[in-house]
């Protein structure tokens, strides 16, 4: 019978061992001369996520690449100037007229607004119409019209 002392001695030097076995066989290490009998890498046909046979070795450059001077060339002298195409005037453009100043709201009910100066604004919400039919906009306690 052991006791309890030799007993845990035992199992760490099972421990220790089977560390030094494991680092000795370190997974993916391939010693440099061996490296050049193993096959070259290709993916798995059936499972493009997964090697075809492992451990494998990178495949070798096809050709290195080689040094071209670059040219840059100049583009060719013109000859004739490009020709001048006549453009025709352009149409006057329509007078946009310009916002209006913004007004401030007195009182609004479920059909619109009406400003401080009791001019009415038909609409809900923000977008409202003024009475020459322009489109107005409510931010607030103020109207503005376009």
């Amino acid at each position: 019978m052991q006791t309890a002392p030799a007993a845990t001695l035992r199992a760490s030097a099972a421990l220790v061992l089977a560390m030094v076995v494991l680092a000795s066989n370190h997974a993916g290490a391939v010693e440099p001369a061996a490296a050049e009998d193993l096959p070259v890498c290709r993916l798995d046909p059936h499972d493009s996520s997964k090697l075809a046979v492992e451990p494998c070795r990178p495949a070798p450059p096809v050709q290195p690449r080689r040094a071209v001077e670059q040219v840059i060339g100049r583009m060719p002298a013109q000859r004739m100037a490009p020709p001048v195409v006549a453009m025709p005037p352009l149409p006057p453009t329509p007078a946009v007229p310009m916002p209006s100043l913004p007004r401030p709201v007195g009182s609004c009910d479920a059909g619109g607004c009406r400003d401080t100066s009791g001019a009415r604004y038909n609409g809900a919400g923000n977008a409202t119409l003024d009475a020459n039919g322009r489109i107005c906009h409510r931010n607030g306690a103020f109207v503005q019209c376009f």
